[in-house]
């Protein structure tokens, strides 16, 4: 099969160039670190530069960044980032309640499309809000986060995230569709009875945190007691030091509080011990052209698994899609959960990085999901 590489300009997204794809390519979706995707090009010279946009032109389209243009002499190498990219713009983030989409589709509004900074705005963006979901964020005073984090954050407590679009008219391209959905189904893989090729599954050896203990600020003039939360081995939280669903191993957090914080102490408290549901890697091969379940072919980023192997349940989601030289073939991978040395770093530093806190976590399970199961 023929595919084309087409380049777009960054500032205008009006056609610049393309050039068919050679033998060679990778294209690597992942929302738990930067990937990088390439390609190989059968052309000694392309009018693109770093940071325009490369359009696959495929069943399976892909877009995103050129990162990189390497000069092989008898060809030319494309690596390339997600279009998520894009959003890793630091912005000032507030407290919100209310429905979760909108407060997405405004920071992203304000930042591209409404921004005073008229260079920063990308006309040809557009936003479509399709899920209505209620929530609420509570940050630290002034924080500054990035939206690629907010957006992981409304992923992991609501389900809402973001989907992007290339669009046409009359043939020729217009703009990037922002459309901003949730899950509203899962599926349930019974693995024990099902042929997935090279199943792979790797736990992370990290202990949660299973204690919160909150000290009152000096300053405090109305709340001046200690608060300690005790997460329970069947997911919940609870206050009671006796309880016999307590673990075992105490691995204990301390914090203080203002007297401004104590109201939103609970909230805190079920951030930092939520259990971290994905904190594994569990990734397998699909033939998308011949497999017999049509559901693990038509699987995409962020749809939410139940998957149960050996008697042990993980409740993930699929958080990496790598095609290697052929779409028909699909690497799948669940769970945040990273091996290689490089990717772990990359995850030590963004967690370091973005130093995200006061944060609800959604802490229930996936199993209400109604995709199926298999």
């Amino acid at each position: 099969m023929v595919m084309d590489l087409i380049i777009l300009d960054y500032l205008t997204f009006a056609y610049k160039d393309h050039a068919v794809i050679g033998d060679e390519f990778e294209i690597i979706h992942d929302i738990v670190i930067t990937q990088k995707s390439y390609f190989k090009i059968n052309k000694n010279e392309l009018n693109a530069k770093v940071g325009d946009y490369v359009y696959v032109k495929n069943d399976n389209a892909y877009f995103g960044i050129v990162e990189n243009i390497e000069d092989e002499k008898t060809h030319l190498i494309i690596s390339t980032v997600d279009f998520k990219e894009v959003f890793k713009i630091e912005v000032l983030v507030k407290n919100y309640n209310g429905n979760v989409a909108t407060y997405l589709e405004e920071v992203i509004r304000k930042t591209y499309l409404q921004n005073s900074d008229l260079k920063q705005n990308l006309y040809y963006l557009s936003i479509n809000v399709e899920t209505s979901r209620t929530g609420s964020f509570i940050f630290d005073e002034d924080k500054v986060m990035t939206i690629y984090e907010l957006l992981e954050l409304a992923n992991k407590m609501y389900g809402v995230y973001i989907r992007h679009e290339v669009v046409f008219n009359n043939g020729k391209f217009s703009g990037v569709m922002i459309r901003i959905v949730n899950v509203i189904s899962g599926v349930k893989i019974k693995a024990d009875k099902l042929i997935l090729e090279d199943l792979v599954i790797n736990d992370s050896s990290k202990e949660s945190v299973n204690k919160a203990i909150y000290h009152p600020k000096a300053s405090n003039l109305f709340f001046k007691d200690t608060v300690i939360y005790y997460l329970q081995t069947d997911g919940s939280i609870t206050k009671d030091n006796n309880s016999s669903l307590r673990y075992q191993k105490v691995i204990c957090k301390v914090e203080t509080y203002s007297d401004n914080d104590y109201l939103d102490l609970d909230t805190k408290a079920l951030s930092i011990l939520s259990v971290d549901k994905t904190d594994h890697q569990i990734s397998f091969t699909i033939n998308k052209k011949n497999h017999s379940l049509e559901v693990l072919r038509n699987l995409e980023i962020c749809d939410f698994v139940e998957f149960i192997y050996k008697g042990k349940r993980y409740d993930s989601l699929v958080t990496g899609i790598k095609y290697f030289n052929t779409f028909e073939v699909a690497s799948i991978t669940l769970g945040e959960f990273r091996l290689k040395l490089t990717e772990k770093i990359q995850i030590l530093s963004k967690n370091v990085k973005s130093n995200i806190s006061n944060i609800t976590v959604n802490n229930t399970g996936y199993s209400d999901l109604d995709g199926g199961e298999f």
